[in-house]
C-alpha cells in the first residue's frame, strides 16, 4: 500500500505576538499511515501556558487524513480526540476512516497536549517501574500504593527539573490549541467528536468558538458540571445493580455479592501466573467485574462473574495481574495535572470519603488513579485562579451517545449536557456500557446525523 507523507511548510518561524499565525513543522508524526488515503501531517508549536507573559512552546502531532474530492459529501472536516484524560488521539487516524461515517470525510486527528506523542510527553515511567516491581516482590494494597506515591513524587521532580510547566496542561489551553490548529490549516468550521473526557474539552471549545463550529458529537459525555469523585462510587453501584437486575432478574446476586465482598475485605488471595506467585484483595477481585462492566461484549457476563468469585473461582484475576504487569497506556502526568488542576480543586475530600461510606463493599477501593493524595504531592495550581470557564450556550446540533449500563460517564451525565446544549439529542443505547458510538447501532446514528447536518 502506498503511503503518502505530505508535509506542511513552516508558517512563521516563531509567535511574535499572541496573534500570529501558528507555528506547524513540517515533519511526518511518529505513527505509519496505514490507509490509502493521503496524510498532511505535522506538528503544531504553541505555547505551553498562555497566560504567562513568557512560556516554552510545545509540539503537538496531528494528522488531516484527505480523501478524494469525487467521494467527499462535504467541506467539513471531522476533529476527532481520545479521553482519559491522558489517552493518545493520534493513532485513530488508521482507524476512524474505516468507519460508515468516517469513509466519506476529511478526519483530523490532534494529540493532545501531554500525551504519549506530544513534546514534551508527560508519562510517568517512575510509576510504571515501581509498581510492577513491588508485584512482583509480593506487595500489595497499602504497601503497593506507597511505591506509587514515590513513583508519583519522582516523575513530578524529573518533569519540573526539566521547566515543564505542568499548570499548562488543561482543557482550556487544548480549547486554544484546537482553535490554533484551525487557524493554521485554514478550515471555517469543524465537526467536533468527543470520546468521554474529550467530550468535555469539544463542548468547551464549542462553547468559546461557536461560529467554528459545525456540530457536536459527544460519546459517553463526562460533564464539567458535575463533581466526579464525589458521584462515582454511587455511579458504579446503581449501574451494577441495574446490571444484575436485568440479567439475573432480580437482586438477589447483588446482595450476595456485596455481602461476599464486604465479608473479605481483610483477605488476601495469592494466583500463580507466568510461573510466579502475586498477591491480590478484594479491590482487584473490583476490578474483574468492572472490566466486564466496561465492555459491550462482556456487559452480560457480570453475573456468571459474580458468580463465580462469591463460590471461590476468581477467574479472570489473572487479566488485572496481567494488566498492571504493563507499562500504562495513558500519559499519567498530563492525567494528574489536569484533574488536579480542574476537577480536584472543585470537590470536597470529606463529600467523598461520605460516599465511600455510604457503600461499604466498595470501602477501600481507588475508584480513581487521581486523588488528594496524589495532589500532596502532583503540585499544580487550580485553573479558576486566573481563568473562567465558559459558560455560554452552544445551539448548533447535538448527538449525545450514552450506555444504558455505563458506570463511568452513566446516562443521567448526558442529561446535564442540556443545560448548555439546548438543542442536543440524547440516545441511550440499551445494554451497552461505556462508548456507545463504537458500536454497530451508534456508528450508524452517528452517520445518519452527518447527513442530517449536510441536508439541514
Amino acid at each position: 500500500m502506498q503511503k503518502y507523507f505530505v508535509s506542511f511548510i513552516i508558517l512563521t518561524i516563531l509567535f511574535g505576538c499572541k496573534n500570529t499565525v501558528p507555528n506547524i513543522i513540517g515533519k511526518p508524526v511518529p505513527i505509519k499511515n496505514k490507509t490509502e488515503r493521503i496524510w498532511k501531517q505535522g506538528w503544531i508549536s504553541v505555547e505551553e501556558n498562555r497566560i504567562k507573559d513568557s512560556s516554552n512552546l510545545i509540539e503537538l502531532p496531528f494528522i488531516l487524513s484527505k480523501i478524494p474530492e469525487i467521494k467527499k459529501d462535504s467541506g467539513i472536516p471531522i476533529l476527532i480526540m481520545s479521553g482519559g484524560p491522558g489517552n493518545s488521539s493520534l493513532s485513530m487516524a488508521n482507524g476512524i476512516v474505516r468507519t460508515k461515517w468516517g469513509k466519506k470525510k476529511d478526519i483530523i486527528v490532534l494529540e493532545q497536549r501531554g500525551t504519549i506523542h506530544s513534546k514534551p510527553s508527560l508519562i510517568c515511567q517512575e510509576i510504571d517501574s515501581l509498581r510492577i516491581y513491588g508485584l512482583k516482590k509480593g506487595l500489595y494494597g497499602k504497601s503497593l500504593d506507597s511505591l506509587k506515591t514515590i513513583g508519583i513524587r519522582m516523575c513530578y521532580e524529573r518533569l519540573t527539573a526539566q521547566s515543564i510547566d505542568l499548570n499548562g496542561y488543561n482543557t482550556l489551553e487544548s480549547i486554544e490549541d484546537i482553535e490554533e490548529l484551525r487557524k493554521a490549516l485554514k478550515l471555517d468550521r469543524m465537526i467536533l467528536y468527543g470520546i468521554s473526557y474529550s467530550c468535555n474539552l469539544m463542548t468547551a471549545y464549542a462553547q468559546t468558538y461557536p461560529k467554528n463550529v459545525e456540530a457536536l458529537i459527544l460519546d459517553s459525555p463526562l460533564p464539567h458540571i458535575v463533581n466526579y469523585d464525589e458521584e462515582a462510587f454511587r455511579n458504579i453501584d446503581s449501574t451494577l445493580m441495574k446490571i444484575l437486575k436485568k440479567y439475573s432478574g432480580d437482586n438477589k446476586l447483588y446482595k450476595a455479592w456485596t455481602n461476599y465482598i464486604s465479608s473479605v475485605k481483610d483477605s488476601v488471595f495469592k494466583v500463580t501466573y507466568e510461573s510466579k506467585v502475586y498477591n491480590y484483595t478484594k479491590s482487584e477481585l473490583i476490578d474483574v467485574v468492572l472490566l466486564k462492566m466496561s465492555s459491550h461484549e462482556s456487559l452480560s457476563e457480570t453475573t456468571t462473574t459474580i458468580k463465580n468469585i462469591i463460590n471461590g473461582k476468581h477467574i479472570g484475576i489473572k487479566d488485572i495481574i496481567s494488566y498492571h504487569l504493563e507499562p500504562s497506556n495513558q500519559a499519567l502526568g498530563m492525567r494528574y495535572s489536569l484533574w488536579i488542576g480542574e476537577e480536584l480543586s472543585e470537590e470536597t475530600e470529606e463529600i467523598i470519603f461520605k460516599q465511600e461510606k455510604e457503600i461499604p463493599w466498595l470501602h477501600g477501593y481507588s475508584v480513581n488513579d487521581v486523588s488528594f493524595k496524589t495532589a500532596k504531592v502532583w503540585k499544580v495550581n487550580s485553573i479558576y485562579k486566573n481563568r473562567k470557564w465558559p459558560e455560554t450556550y452552544y445551539k448548533g446540533p447535538v448527538l449525545i451517545l450514552s450506555g444504558q449500563f455505563d458506570p463511568w460517564t452513566p446516562e443521567w451525565y448526558g442529561n446535564k449536557m442540556f443545560q448548555y446544549l439546548p438543542k442536543a439529542k440524547q440516545v441511550i443505547y440499551p445494554e451497552k456500557t461505556h462508548l456507545p458510538g463504537f458500536t454497530k447501532t451508534g456508528i450508524d446514528d452517528i452517520n445518519k446525523f452527518i447527513n442530517d447536518i449536510k441536508k439541514n
